[in-house]
Parts: C-alpha cells; sequence; structure tokens
C-alpha cells in the first residue's frame, strides 16, 4: 500500500485490513485515529488458494505498522453471554442459528467490556493465510471490532447502525446494557428504515430520546435523508 511516509516512520500508525465478500480494503490510521489513507481491491478471495491470498496481502502490506487489526465481514455468528460459553461448544452455539458451511473455520472473540463472546466463521483458505502473514494478529469479526472500537458504556439508550453493501448490521444499548445485535438484508432506504423501525417498536424504545448513530453511510445519502424523517440520526465516521 502506497503512502507519503517513509518506512522508518510506520510504527506511528496502524493498519486496518477488512475482508469481505467483494474483496478487502486496507486503511492507515495515525496516533489519534484520523484515517490518512484508503484503499479498496475488488478481489474476492473466496476464490483463491492459500498461496494467492499470501501473495497478494503481503504485496500489498510491505510496511511496518505499529498495529495491525485484521478483520472479517461474516454473516454467519452468534453473539454468546460469556457466563455460559465454552469453547469446546462453540459450534453447537453457532450452528443453532446457522446452517455448517464445509472448509469454515469456527473463530471466537472476547469482548470482555460487552461480557460477551462472538463466535463467527471464515474460509479455511483466508484464515490460514492471514496466520501466515501475520501470525501474531488476531482475526476480529467486523461486529466484534465495531463494539469494541465504537460502541462506549452509557446509561442513555443508543442505537448503532453499521451499514454495508445490501446489509445493516444493528447494535442496541438499553439501560447501559447490550440489549441487541443483528443483522438485516436491505434493499432500498425504504427497507433500512423499516427495519430500523421495527427494532424501535419490537424494544420499546423512545423515538424521542434514543439516539440513532448510522455509521459508514457516507456515500449512501438516500438510506440516511429516508431515516431522518422518522428518527433523528447522528452520522459517525
Amino acid at each position: 500500500m502506497e503512502q507519503n511516509t517513509t518506512s522508518t516512520n510506520n510504527n506511528l500508525y496502524s493498519l486496518s485490513i477488512r475482508i469481505s465478500s467483494d474483496g478487502f480494503s486496507l486503511s492507515v490510521f495515525d496516533e489519534s485515529k484520523l484515517l490518512l489513507t484508503f484503499k479498496k481491491i475488488n478481489i474476492s478471495f473466496g476464490k483463491l488458494s492459500i498461496i494467492e491470498i499470501v501473495e497478494i496481502i503481503k504485496k500489498e502490506t510491505q510496511l511496518y505498522y505499529r498495529n495491525i487489526n485484521l478483520i472479517y465481514e461474516s454473516d454467519i455468528y452468534a453473539i454468546i453471554p460469556d457466563s455460559i460459553f465454552k469453547p469446546e461448544n462453540a459450534s453447537d452455539f453457532l450452528y443453532l442459528q446457522h446452517e455448517p458451511v464445509k472448509n469454515d473455520q469456527i473463530i471466537s472473540n472476547s469482548i470482555p467490556t460487552w461480557g460477551v463472546v462472538n463466535t463467527f466463521t471464515i474460509p479455511d483458505s483466508i484464515q490460514n493465510a492471514l496466520h501466515q502473514v501475520f501470525p501474531y494478529t488476531t482475526i476480529q469479526h467486523h461486529l466484534s471490532f465495531f463494539l469494541t472500537d465504537n460502541i462506549k458504556m452509557q446509561s442513555a439508550d443508543c442505537l448503532y447502525i453499521w451499514t454495508r453493501h445490501k446489509m445493516m448490521d444493528i447494535v442496541v444499548i438499553k439501560n447501559g446494557k447490550l440489549q441487541l445485535i443483528n443483522s438485516f438484508s436491505y434493499q432500498t432506504p425504504e427497507d433500512f428504515a423499516y427495519f430500523t423501525l421495527n427494532v424501535f417498536e419490537q424494544l420499546m424504545l423512545d423515538i424521542e430520546n434514543c439516539k440513532v448513530y448510522l455509521f459508514n453511510a457516507e456515500t449512501k445519502t438516500n438510506i440516511k435523508k429516508t431515516l431522518e424523517e422518522y428518527l433523528s440520526v447522528i452520522s459517525s465516521q
């Protein structure tokens, strides 16, 4: 990944690698978490061999960084209270909600701040390639990273939405506790607003007082505009 800094100074910066079904992206941040550079690569890892994935990642990450985040987007996940979670039962929890996928590995992220464990799947080829290039870096589910990096403990009721391509992830904090984490597939801005309002109704949230934070929607102006017809929306990076 090209940058305007020398390799001796790169240890001041952090690199985030986010892998999704349609490719992967690289983001470089400074010490204050300000985004410095961003690059999107439209190559789907799902159809590549381990060797091919390793070669691509190495080509794009030749410099040294102070910190590296590996983030994998997966719709196959389960949020489990850490009080009942046991590593040997991770697949049982996960497959209560999802069908097993051949050649997928199961990874669990502990999120102690919220008292939960996020268990998810990742293709074996991607997991092995990432381990070869970054053997000491934990692979995080995108919602694990979202919970840890963007959502702070607070007493106010809040609803957080992370937008993806035709998918939306909703996290609800109610009475200071993690109340809901769920993902929905949408096609139109109206679908997006419907799922959001349905969460308000099902959890009996106060439309006037519950704040809505919308993330990763800088280019999705129609979604934000439609949602603002019903709710007060706060845009976040």
